[in-house]
């Protein structure tokens, strides 16, 4: 049982790093087609990883996530729910403990507060057990006019719980022994030192501008019902940031910073380079502009520049990853970083060796997650 919160208390703040959390991450990453050219590991190693994986396996993962990459987010509830340490073995072990039906429930995202208070807990229980006039009743409630979301909703009710749990199991388990198995011995210690780095962060931190710090812009504002948030560091989601809730715990999953990455001495620090990339393009720098007004939604963005939204979603997260722009958790509200917007020459001098205040090696100064998961631009 959850420890009770007194009224108006901040949620607690916990790290943790497991095989099982990254596992998840390195299936997301590897199928995210629609952000392949944003994240940081790059697609030759996206190849890399799915050619090792071979075209079978490549197939019957598609078929057990419906081609929807934010399956594997999905699942990080369930990966949250095994017990310590959460390594695989214990992970997939968990899984074939676990109820068919509650899985689909996380896939469905039962958890979440907003889709159980648009269809009552107790439809979306009956449409996962196989009721037809509760999966008719879930889908007219449950943003009807969002056709991915009601296409994976129509996917993973139409399943044999029983059949379609025991594939889970079998292709996370080929997936880590045939892929992750190997790139864990050079993630894992990545994530252990963000993790402890983090640790001494948050001593000396509030936890809201901790947040901000660890996810490079996205902001979180506690709601009620929230009584611990956990903090998760990834390599391979670089530079996204997800977010989902497990009943009264949100999981934060959150790109490791550039110092816990080991890089040659002669490597551009990945902040210039991110700076680089987000300060040339025009419509990038105009966007910028836009947001010095005052904060924006993605829509209104969209709408001002007449593009799709995720079009501004991708301009967005290469601006927040630049740590030019905060985001926040739950109003999706983007703002500019006047404390953080920074000196592109100081970064450049510094690098050339020249530099004559702080170097930008070490990420951005302290301030004073498109997808029903909540990926944040």
């Amino acid at each position: 049982m959850a420890p009770t919160r007194r009224p108006g208390a901040q949620p607690g703040i916990g790290i943790e790093v497991s095989p099982a959390y990254e596992l998840l991450n390195s299936l997301m990453t590897a199928f995210d087609e629609s952000e392949a050219d944003t994240y940081e590991v790059g697609m030759e190693w996206i190849a890399e990883i799915r050619a090792r994986a071979g075209d079978e396996l490549l197939g019957r993962i598609r078929q057990v996530s419906h081609s929807d990459s934010d399956t594997f987010i999905h699942l990080i509830g369930l990966a949250y729910d095994t017990p310590a340490p959460r390594d695989i073995p214990a992970f997939l072990e968990h899984l074939r403990a676990t109820d068919p039906e509650e899985i689909l429930l996380h896939l469905v995202q039962f958890y979440a507060r907003d889709v159980r208070r648009m269809t009552p807990p107790d439809v979306i229980r009956a449409a996962v057990a196989g009721d037809k006039a509760a999966s008719d009743e879930f889908l007219r409630t449950s943003h009807p006019d969002w056709e991915p979301w009601t296409e994976f909703l129509r996917n993973v009710l139409s399943v044999e719980p029983q059949a379609y749990k025991d594939e889970l199991v079998a292709v996370l388990g080929e997936w880590a022994e045939r892929v992750f198995k190997q790139e864990a011995l050079t993630i894992l210690p990545i994530l252990e030192r963000d993790a402890e780095a983090k640790r001494d962060l948050l001593r000396s931190l509030p936890d809201d501008e901790f947040v901000t710090v660890a996810t490079n812009g996205v902001e979180f504002a506690p709601r009620p019902g929230c009584d611990r948030v956990v903090m998760v560091p990834s390599f391979v989601l670089r530079p996204l940031v997800s977010h989902l809730e497990v009943g009264e715990v949100l999981v934060i999953i959150y790109p490791v910073a550039d110092e816990s990455v080991s890089a040659e001495v002669d490597t551009p620090p990945q902040r210039l380079v991110r700076l680089s990339k987000a300060l040339g393009d025009d419509k990038r720098l105009r966007i910028l502009r836009s947001l010095a007004d005052g904060e924006k939604t993605l829509m209104e963005l969209a709408d001002a520049f007449g593009v799709a939204k995720t079009t501004m979603h991708h301009h967005m997260i290469v601006l927040r990853s630049a740590g030019l722009v905060a985001v926040g958790v739950n109003d999706k509200r983007y703002r500019l970083r006047h404390e953080t917007v920074p000196d592109v020459g100081a970064l450049l001098s510094g690098y050339l060796g020249a530099a004559t205040g702080p170097s930008a090696a070490s990420g951005p100064p302290a301030p004073g997650r498109r997808r029903r998961t909540g990926t944040a631009g």
